[in-house]
């Protein structure tokens, strides 16, 4: 076979995989776009929300669709009507791949672009123009591989909003994220470089690089999922007018982190910081320049959450039901008895809660825990509780009321750490300062010389406290206990 020959054969073997791919993935994109939506929906029904495929029109380059996102609650539909179109419909334009060229040459099963202008989904875009300089736009761009798995980033440009003398500003908003289509596993990641507030002359507030972050790493079929999420800002300033207070070149995160431990026990964590900057709090607390919290509930039964989920979920829809025959009611009879039904419904969830106690709870696993500083370690506060009781509770509210005061100090042990600097001490409060006076004089603090210090230790019938034996206290705790306190 002659050279041109082989290049002629070639281009039309190439030409005719890419008219059969293309036309595949035509035929499969409507296919992808109802597993997504499918899947979605198990996180939009938490908040509320439901989408939907209300259209698609196929075609072998390009295809196109259209996507309705709608409130179902209806308090909260019955707010946003009166501001915004419901539901809110996108248009998707859809490149079939394998070889996609418009916007860049890249490989993929398809990619979706979506554009929507804020002014285009308002009731009454008249007032919401005199107030934005530039309407407000949200540009979006997904890349579907052969594997569907999901490359996605959203761009909004700066959005300025000016009411009389207040003007609010955001820097452009760009998101970017990977997740796979079938699993929703994946990452996400939101960042504006500033948000900006002014008020007459005086008043002035700005936030820098305020950054999100999202990672899902498991996602189970009744919506709840694992993962770990935190937001977090560099800079945060903000003046009060007509006051030398305020807050200046402060900066937070804050972190949640829900993990699996083993096979069928989750871990649930959570974080905040806090560095107060160059912020000059009330005279008795300006000492305070840095606080770092955490606290974890441990050790909780999987089947538990996932139980949990189905509840809240079963509750949303029946409390759906219900605003929804209220917001229909003509007399006010009528109004009672959708009332009456309302606070059925509150003492039912309230009900079944309490049966999931005693699932979420794990014998000699499931732990509370807090860890609190101040300004470094200068002030510091740790407590463990450990749950060692029957993992089989009672399933009703009075029953376990009444468990609850015969045996709960005989289902836990418990550690509890303090310390406090001198140093910090000596800036408290002068009413706090005499607290901690008589806290010495009783023997509940101790003086370590640089500091002062409680340390606690409980295990059924045991109290040690800074050392020594107080399980004569316990008599006084469980007549407490027994009396409800």
């Amino acid at each position: 076979m002659s050279l041109k020959k082989k290049i002629l054969t070639s281009v039309v073997v190439a030409s005719a995989l890419w008219v059969g791919t293309t036309a595949y993935i035509s035929e499969n994109t409507e296919k992808y776009l109802n597993n997504y939506v499918t899947k979605s929906n198990k996180i939009y029904a938490q908040n509320g929300m439901k989408m939907s495929l209300l259209s698609f029109k196929k075609g072998f380059v390009n295809s196109k669709a259209k996507v309705s996102l709608e409130f179902i609650d209806p308090e909260i539909k019955k707010e946003l009507e009166k501001i915004l179109k419901l539901p809110i419909v996108m248009d998707y334009e859809i490149e079939n791949g394998p070889v996609l060229l418009e916007n860049g040459l890249s490989v993929g099963a398809s990619r979706i672009h979506s554009k929507i202008n804020m002014s285009d989904i308002l009731v009454d875009k008249s007032d919401f123009r005199k107030m934005v300089k530039d309407d407000v736009v949200f540009d979006t761009n997904m890349l579907i591989d052969f594997q569907n798995n999901i490359s996605y980033e959203a761009k909004s440009n700066q959005i300025v909003v000016v009411n009389k003398n207040a003007k609010f500003t955001i820097a452009p908003l760009e998101i970017d994220g990977k997740m796979n289509g079938d699993t929703l596993i994946g990452t996400m990641k939101m960042v504006t470089k500033s948000i900006e507030g002014e008020k007459g002359s005086n008043g002035k507030m700005k936030l820098e690089n305020v950054i999100l972050n999202a990672n899902i790493t498991k996602f189970f079929e009744n919506g709840f999922y694992l993962g770990n999420f935190d937001i977090g800002v560099d800079n945060f300033t903000m003046n009060n007018p007509g006051s030398s207070e305020g807050i200046t070149n402060a900066k937070f995160k804050i972190v949640m982190d829900m993990k699996q431990n083993g096979n069928d026990l989750v871990d649930t964590n959570f974080g905040a910081n806090l560095n107060l900057g160059d912020t000059k709090l009330p005279p008795e607390f300006n000492f305070i320049k840095t606080v770092v919290l955490n606290y974890g509930l441990n050790g909780t039964k999987m089947k538990a959450w996932l139980s949990f989920q189905n509840t809240i979920q079963e509750v949303q829809k029946q409390q759906q039901d219900v605003l929804q025959k209220l917001s229909n009611v003509k007399t006010p009879k009528e109004q009672m008895l959708v009332m009456k039904e309302l606070q059925n419904l509150q003492t039912e969830l309230q009900n079944r809660m309490v049966m999931l106690l005693s699932d979420f709870l794990v014998k000699d696993k499931t732990t509370l825990n807090l860890n609190a500083n101040i300004n470094d370690n200068q002030g510091k506060v740790l407590f463990d509780i450990k749950y060692i009781g029957d993992e089989q509770l009672p399933k009703t509210l009075k029953e376990l009321e009444a468990k609850f005061k015969q045996e709960l100090l005989n289902w836990i042990t418990l550690n509890i750490d303090v310390k406090l600097d001198k140093s910090l001490v000596n800036k408290l409060p002068q009413d706090l300062q005499s607290q901690l006076a008589m806290a010495m004089m009783t023997g509940m603090l101790k003086d370590n010389n640089s500091s002062y210090e409680f340390n606690a230790n409980y295990v059924p019938n045991k109290l040690m406290v800074n050392g020594q034996d107080k399980s004569s206290m316990l008599m006084l705790l469980k007549g407490l206990q027994a009396g409800g306190m």
